[in-house]
């Protein structure tokens, strides 16, 4: 016996139309998230060359990941970000550039703080894989500083070996 309710829908062969419509639009929402984090994953692996460069205190290294960073962040589809991210975007770009402008560590470290906060703002609007939000409380002049790392182990960038484990995970992105 045909079910006449569902004859003259969209779905006449479907019990449950809406049903199908969201699991249609939750697959469409996840398969843009996965390609927002797909399309982050260069950004942030050369953002985590240009800490781990800062960690090593080498400013040669940085300042080539610096620019390699910045390549990257051209690269970065932004039409899915919103206006705030947007702007997240434009200041990584800046921050990135300043720092692979200089080969001055002290120069770098300050550059990086701006270049941080704007990075903890595109990770979580891209949403990568998995991300640490690092906070080292000495950082900055004493005003603290927050930084991204793909390793839970706390590895201080602004203080390189002077003080390697300070600061603690604040956040899992």
């Amino acid at each position: 016996m045909e079910n006449t309710r569902f004859a003259n829908s969209r779905f006449p062969n479907s019990r449950f139309p809406n049903l199908r419509f969201a699991v249609t639009a939750l697959g469409l929402s996840l398969f843009s998230l996965a390609a927002s984090a797909q399309s982050a994953a260069p950004v942030l692996t050369a953002y985590y060359g240009v800490k781990d460069a800062l960690v090593a205190t080498d400013a040669a290294k940085a300042k080539m990941q610096a620019m390699t960073l910045s390549s990257a962040l051209t690269r970065l589809d932004a039409t899915k970000l919103s206006t705030a991210d947007k702007k997240a975007l434009a200041m990584a770009k800046t921050h990135a550039a300043a720092i692979g402008k200089t080969t001055d560590v002290d120069t770098q470290r300050e550059q990086f703080e701006g270049l941080s906060t704007s990075m903890i703002s595109l990770a979580k609007a891209t949403k990568p894989a998995k991300a640490y939000v690092q906070f080292c409380p000495m950082a900055a002049e004493g005003k603290g500083a927050s930084w991204l790392s793909d390793k839970k182990e706390v590895r201080n960038p602004y203080y390189g070996d002077k003080m390697l484990k300070c600061g603690s995970v604040k956040e899992e992105i």
